[in-house]
């Protein structure tokens, strides 16, 4: 049970005076003035009142200091603050002609707020823009045009240069589309999204393009034999990788779900060819924000196609056209990033692009301290240590002590001091604290006295770190300076405040049941709701489940059902991103056992249309009862508290049913009782079921779409569902031709 703060004594100033005062005739009846307190003997019982509530103020914090002592007793320490991450680019806009190599760790900044690189990239003088085959379907009134006006250009450039062209030789199996660029994140749209699928090759186009006034032919030079990172954020829609255990996790090969390739250019080809190019880093960018670095081949591999046939300028397998004169002066080469094929029996994954940019390096909220001197050792049991900056970040910790010849020796971190050996060079750390703690002789080894003792760490977190697009724009590195632009084309995330301490008070009891480690389902449902970073509004723990087959029973699996607490866009339904997942899945990660098989995964919204006709009382106001009936509905079927008939948000597994949304209803003030009420469940493919029934299984929750109160009879179903549009017709995809959108 939690451990309640006893309050020795509750008397404050005002009790403890009156009670003086009622004492007075018991023990001193000559007293009998004492109800002013102008009298000399009442002003010496307020100022004995007085002292006697600081006294008992003092006497109360007694329970609080034992409290903290029993945490320290525990060895929880509070969790620190969580550091918000992202992605930058490098651009060098007016730089030196040339590669600048930077190791990770380079300090951008937002302000005050400072960040630091996690990937090492060389700043390379090109700019680049995205470009992608936007189809133009057969059924487009357009279509039949465009046809018309390539046959003509077609058959007049063979007369021009005296050629026999038959009209029947222009092939009818085309697939035209427009070149379109890759639409970047702003504040006001921060999620575009680009489906691969979508595209006309299953592909995108990436244009290096020169600096401005700058010969193409030298930049070629300066990128030759160079490695080029290109930052790729996927879709924030989409759940993430499930966590396996460890023998499955061995076995599964992760193989590249994008192919890059680069421009072969082949003068006497009658399409494009492109070069595979080799991958130096190589991140599952399809599941989480990353940098894919590739290594580009010699000058003569950059090069781009100078076609003399204008029929031939973005056909097949050639890039879309670019139809800007003054860009395609600047083009260096082409880079071709596209679907890998699924290997036999694996569904083909989505490619769903949020933003991709060259030049690109991961970022930490963070600030870094180098051989920052802790103290001298003084060769007694159980030494601790702490440094001048926390909150730290424990994955930078480096911890060094003077050796007997003078050399430093570096010593390791450890979770548990009591599991170490004799000898063992080990230490501990309280992140949120800064604090370093050593052994005792017996279990660790201890710091020989008169040894200096320095750390090296960075430390940082907080939500300061969540900034918008484009506010990281700053690097004090001077190698930066002139000429070189720092921008973050996304917003960051992640940042978090540390745990507070009447918080971990309360999470005492917790702690001890599970002692951070994932057993019970309990156990899930407690650490998913204290991951930093993220805010968990609820938890659902189903065991035995897989979300792919939710029909069979599935030992060793647990899928964890997350709902956030805010929603800007649907307060009532929050839907987690693929950010929010991939945090909660990483602090899973560390504390399940290796044998489980964890799924992190947000609700399955069931669209729930409702209309409803009622009879108002006497006295009241039709508009506000009805107003009332329907917020009230939204209120019940909401996935967070206070929804459904718990309070608790609405359960898994919860049958829908007509007659409890009119008992809902005819509990509003004013509502008399309910003349009619519809229940629409939209069950896909356009079907909704009309029963007045509705059972959800799995992950499935209802989601109030639309609601109709009217007086007297309720409206039909139809009036308030959402209009399906209709699938968009395809055509099957042979040759791709550009068209273009200029006009002469």
């Amino acid at each position: 049970m939690p451990l309640q703060l006893p309050v020795l004594d509750n008397s404050s100033f005002e009790a403890i005076l009156a009670e003086a005062r009622r004492r007075i005739p018991v023990h001193t009846p000559e007293w009998t003035n004492f109800a002013g307190d102008s009298d000399p003997g009442i002003t010496l019982v307020q100022l004995f009142a007085f002292m006697a509530d600081g006294l008992l103020y003092r006497a109360n914090r007694i329970p609080e200091r034992n409290r903290l002592k029993f945490l320290q007793l525990l060895g929880i320490p509070l969790q620190p603050a969580a550091t918000a991450r992202g992605i930058v680019t490098l651009l060098n806009e007016r730089g030196p002609v040339a590669g600048l190599p930077l190791d990770r760790g380079v300090v951008v900044t937002a302000g005050e707020v400072g960040y630091l690189t996690r990937d090492g990239v060389t700043v390379l003088p090109v700019e680049a823009q995205v470009y992608y085959k936007q189809p133009i379907s057969r059924d487009d009134p357009r279509y039949a045009g465009y046809l018309a006006r390539y046959q003509a250009v077609r058959l007049a450039l063979a007369a021009e240069q005296d050629e026999d062209a038959d009209p029947e030789d222009v092939p009818l199996d085309l697939d035209f589309y427009e070149s379109a660029l890759m639409s970047l994140p702003t504040p006001a749209n921060p999620s575009p999204l680009l489906d691969l699928a979508q595209t006309s090759d299953l592909a995108i186009y990436i244009v290096l393009l020169a600096p401005r006034n700058v010969d193409p032919a030298l930049v070629r030079e300066a990128l030759a034999n160079e490695v080029l990172s290109i930052g790729v954020a996927p879709a924030l829609a989409g759940s993430v990788p499930p966590l396996l255990p460890a023998r499955l996790a061995a076995q599964r090969r992760d193989t590249p779900r994008l192919i890059y390739e680069i421009a072969d250019v082949r003068p006497d080809a009658s399409d494009a060819s492109y070069s595979r190019l080799r991958l130096v880093q190589d991140p599952d960018v399809l599941s989480d924000v990353g940098v894919v670095q590739v290594q580009l081949p010699e000058v003569a591999g950059l090069q781009t196609w100078e076609l003399a046939d204008p029929l031939r300028e973005g056909v097949g397998r050639f890039p879309p056209r670019i139809e800007d004169e003054q860009v395609r002066e600047r083009v260096v080469t082409w880079l071709r990033v596209s679907l890998a094929p699924a290997e036999p029996g694996v569904a083909q994954p989505t490619a769903r692009l949020n933003w991709v940019g060259i030049n690109a390096a991961r970022i930490v909220q963070a600030v870094p301290v180098v051989n920052e001197l802790l103290g001298v050792g003084s060769g007694e049991p159980d030494q601790s240590f702490a440094v001048a900056n926390t909150p730290v970040i424990p994955s930078s910790f480096r911890l060094v002590v003077e050796g007997p010849d003078g050399l430093a020796q570096l010593w390791r971190m450890t979770d548990d001091l009591l599991a170490a050996q004799r000898d063992e060079l080990v230490f501990t750390l309280d992140p949120e604290a800064g604090v370093v703690r050593f052994g005792d002789g017996m279990r660790g080894a201890r710091p020989p006295g008169g040894r200096r003792l320095a750390a090296s760490y960075e430390y940082g977190g907080g939500l300061r770190g969540n900034v918008a697009i484009g506010a990281i724009k700053a690097s004090p590195d001077p190698r930066l300076q002139g000429g070189f632009k720092v921008e973050n084309p996304l917003a960051t995330w992640g940042g978090d405040l540390g745990q507070s301490l009447n918080e971990a008070e309360r999470d005492i009891p917790l702690t001890l049941r599970h002692r951070d480690r994932l057993v019970t389902a309990l156990d899930f449902r407690d650490v998913t709701l204290r991951t930093p970073g993220v805010d968990v509004g609820r938890v659902e723990v189903l065991t035995l489940f897989r979300p792919d087959n939710p029909g069979a029973t599935a030992a060793g699996v647990v899928t964890v059902l997350v709902v956030p607490r805010f929603d800007a866009v649907r307060p009532r339904w929050p839907m987690p991103d693929r950010l929010f997942l991939r945090t909660v899945c990483d602090y899973l990660d560390e504390r399940r056992l290796i044998t489980t098989e964890v799924y992190v995964r947000g609700p399955t919204y069931i669209p729930v249309y409702v209309t409803v006709g009622i009879k108002v009382r006497a006295g009241f106001f039709a508009d506000v009862v009805r107003q009332q009936a329907s917020d009230r509905l939204y209120e019940y079927l909401s996935a967070l508290p206070p929804g459904g008939p718990d309070l608790a948000g609405w359960p898994l597994d919860k049958r829908l049913l007509d007659r409890d949304l009119e008992a809902v209803v005819t509990r509003v003030p004013g509502v008399e009782f309910v003349n009619q009420l519809h229940l629409g469940v939209d069950v896909g493919a356009g079907v909704i079921d009309d029963s007045g029934e509705h059972a959800l299984s799995g992950l499935e929750l209802p989601m109030l779409s639309r609601v109709s109160v009217v007086e007297g009879d309720a409206e039909p179903l139809a009036a308030v569902l959402d209009s399906q549009p209709e699938a968009a017709p395809g055509g099957r995809s042979v040759v791709p031709v550009p068209v273009s959108r200029t006009k002469c």
